[in-house]
């Protein structure tokens, strides 16, 4: 507690109970400007003054006041104060795309009144606002894939566009998941992130395109992307030729799991909307440990600062009291 209450931004003291000690300064200060009681009268007061050794106030308590300071300087040392820094890794964030599924089945209700396709933009748009410091993008995909939202720290962006999707922004049938995967990588190519992720949330299985999952997984793992795969199954939803459902066979989870696997991924099974926010939860926890809770600050230490001019003034002071500005009682 103590030490919460002596820190602050970019500033802290590493053992601020030694400023406990500081009525000890206070006491000290007390000692060194203590008046005698009794004095003593000099004959000579005049000639001592004709040969230059006239008393000014300032000058004679000079030597006290140098030794005062040395002291608080040393204990302020010993109190360590530390300069903070953020780490600049931590705080330049990671760069993530979101590629949605929206296929007719993504429309349909099941998920609370709702359908998947609304439930996920509205779960998504919280992920983004909770990882303030990351880029983010989005690519939609149905019976192919195209980029709705570059990588920008722009959320704001980025939240009208996830808001306004619907399954008409793409006429083509069919899921094309490895060419989701594939137009994500090459949204995260040029990336200079330490992290790259892609968070791909669909309710069907892959049948269309020119490219297997499989195959996009291994060129997204060149490219140092991380696959997290969320399927979106509605229990009673309707069973479509692209719904997820494992009585039509058409629920292909291993595909899923395996892309996730090869990426360094993990994939996650969303049968509600309860679902889907744990699924984007478990994500953000995990990204947090690999990468964004790591050690985010640098701490310097400050103490040298002060403990060497607390040297010279204590060496001024003792120096000056018993030469030039040494006082006879």
């Amino acid at each position: 507690m103590m030490e919460d209450l002596f820190s602050a931004t970019g500033f802290r003291l590493a053992e601020p109970w030694w400023l406990l000690l500081l009525p000890v300064v206070a006491a000290a200060r007390l000692l060194l400007f203590r008046r005698k009681g009794r004095a003593m009268m000099f004959p000579g007061v005049a000639g001592l003054r004709s040969s230059g050794l006239a008393a000014f106030p300032f000058w004679t308590n000079l030597p006290a006041w140098l030794v005062l300071a040395s002291l608080l300087l040393a204990l302020l040392s010993l109190a360590r104060p530390q300069a903070v820094e953020a780490d600049a890794g931590a705080s330049k964030g990671i760069d993530i795309v979101l590629a949605l599924d929206i296929s007719d089945s993504m429309a349909e209700p099941g998920f609370g009144g709702r359908s998947r396709l609304e439930a996920a933009k509205d779960v998504a748009l919280r992920f983004v606002a909770s990882r303030p410091k990351d880029r983010f993008g989005l690519v939609l995909f149905r019976g192919k894939s195209f980029t709705q939202c570059p990588l920008t720290a722009d959320h704001r962006v980025l939240g009208m566009l996830l808001g306004a999707v619907t399954p008409d922004a793409i006429s083509d049938e069919g899921t094309a998941i490895g060419s989701a995967i594939l137009v994500s990588t090459n949204r995260l190519r040029a990336s200079v992130s330490p992290e790259r992720l892609l968070v791909l949330l669909t309710d069907g299985e892959h049948n269309t395109g020119e490219i297997g999952p499989v195959t996009a997984a291994e060129l997204a793992v060149r490219e140092g992307v991380r696959v997290y795969a969320i399927g979106a199954l509605a229990d009673g939803a309707g069973k479509g030729r692209e719904s997820l459902s494992e009585k039509d066979g058409e629920l292909n989870e291993g595909v899923l799991r395996k892309v996730a696997r090869i990426t360094g991924g993990r994939y996650f099974r969303a049968s509600d909307r309860q679902g889907l926010r744990e699924a984007f939860r478990e994500i953000g926890e995990m990204q947090g440990a690999r990468f964004g809770d790591a050690a985010s600050t640098r701490r310097v230490e400050l103490y040298p600062w002060l403990l060497f001019p607390a040297w010279g003034l204590l060496a001024a002071g003792l120096v000056l009291g018993n030469t030039r500005l040494m006082r006879i009682p």
